[in-house]
């Protein structure tokens, strides 16, 4: 029960946005928060033009990110313990 508890008290996304300070003709940075909505989350880059990018889910216990500027690549690994009562269902999908 505590485990069910704890996980609901964290937010199950991060969001990622292309985002250019509000006024200014800049290449956009990626920009990264953690909520459970997209308003919310807009919300903490007040100030800030956004174009959404993605919607990752966080309930996995393991989440690694990383940029790779030469590329201009945002790399994402999601992973789970696959024998645990809360693993992740494996999933594929296309774009």
């Amino acid at each position: 029960m505590a485990g069910i508890q704890h996980t609901q008290t964290h937010p199950k996304f991060t969001w990622l946005f292309l985002g250019t300070p509000r006024g200014h003709s800049c290449l956009p940075i990626v920009l990264r928060t953690v909520a459970d909505n997209e308003d919310t989350a807009r919300a903490a880059f007040c100030g800030w033009d956004l174009t959404f990018a993605a919607k990752i889910r966080t309930e996995s216990p393991l989440s690694v990110s990383f940029m790779d500027p030469e590329n201009r690549t945002l790399w994402s690994i999601l992973g789970s313990d696959p024998y645990s009562n809360e693993a992740v269902a494996m999933e594929v999908r296309h774009a």
